[in-house]
C-alpha cells in the first residue's frame, strides 16, 4: 500500500513538473511584452493603436516630400481655370486657352444654336401632334387643328408624335454630349499649354558631296548626293 502511495505522489509530481515546463514565456507573457513573441518578432496584431498609429505616422513623416515648381503650378492652375469656366459657360474655357480657342468657341455656340432650335422644333410638333390625337380620340376621328385635316388619319398623327418625342429626347441627350465635349476640350487644350507646339522641329533635305566608299580613302573621289537633316532648334 505505502508502495502505491508512493508511485501515486511520484507520478503526480511528474505531471505538475510538465505542465509547469510547458508554460514557456510565449504564452505568459507580460502585459508589457505583447507585441514580442519568444522569437523577438513584433506582433502587429496585438500592438495597441496608439502604438501603431504613432508608427504609421512616424514612417509617413520619414517618407520624402515632393515639391512641385512654381512653373508646374501654374500649368495646373491654367487647366483649371479653364475647365471651370468651361462649365460656367461653354466656349469660355476655349476663349482662355487662346490660339485655335478662337475658332472653337464658335463652333460650340453654333452646336448649341442648333441643338436648341432643333429641340424647341420637337418640342412644338409634339405638342400639336398630341393635342390633336387627344381631340381626335375624344371626339370620334374629328378635326380640331387645320394644320391636320381630316385625311391625315389618326394612326399617322400617333407616329408623328412619336417622332417628335424621340427626337426632342435625342435632342437633350446630344445637348449634355456637346456640354461635355466643351468642358473635355478645354481641358486638353490647356494641358497641351505645357508643351512646345511650335514648329521647331524641322526637317530638311538638301544637296550635297559625300565621299564616295573605296578600298582607300585617299584615292575617294567625292560623289554628288542628297543630305536629310532633322533637327531641334
Amino acid at each position: 500500500m505505502t508502495t502505491f502511495r508512493f508511485l501515486s505522489l511520484l507520478v503526480f509530481f511528474v505531471m505538475a513538473c510538465s505542465c509547469v515546463l510547458a508554460q514557456v514565456p510565449d504564452s505568459i507573457r507580460t502585459p508589457n511584452d505583447i507585441s514580442k513573441d519568444r522569437f523577438n518578432m513584433t506582433d502587429t496584431a496585438n500592438v495597441p493603436k496608439k502604438e501603431r498609429k504613432r508608427r504609421e505616422q512616424k514612417e509617413e513623416e520619414q517618407k520624402p516630400v515632393v515639391y512641385k515648381d512654381s512653373a508646374r503650378l501654374a500649368l495646373e492652375a491654367l487647366t483649371k481655370k479653364a475647365v471651370r469656366r468651361s462649365l460656367i459657360l461653354p466656349g469660355w474655357g476655349q476663349l482662355f486657352n487662346r490660339g485655335w480657342g478662337y475658332v472653337k468657341a464658335p463652333i460650340i455656340w453654333a452646336g448649341f444654336g442648333g441643338l436648341g432650335y432643333s429641340f424647341v422644333f420637337a418640342q412644338n410638333n409634339y405638342s400639336e401632334t398630341l393635342e390633336e390625337v387627344r381631340f381626335r380620340l375624344a371626339n370620334q376621328g374629328l378635326s380640331q387643328n387645320p394644320k391636320y385635316p381630316d385625311y391625315v388619319t389618326t394612326e399617322w398623327l400617333i407616329g408623328a408624335k412619336d417622332f417628335y418625342r424621340r427626337n426632342r429626347d435625342l435632342t437633350i441627350l446630344l445637348t449634355v454630349g456637346w456640354y461635355a465635349l466643351n468642358v473635355i476640350d478645354a481641358y486638353i487644350d490647356a494641358k497641351f499649354k505645357r508643351y512646345d507646339m511650335s514648329d521647331d522641329l524641322t526637317f530638311n533635305i538638301r544637296p550635297t558631296l559625300m565621299q564616295a566608299p573605296g578600298m582607300l580613302a585617299y584615292r575617294s573621289t567625292p560623289v554628288v548626293g542628297l543630305k536629310a537633316t532633322f533637327s531641334i532648334k
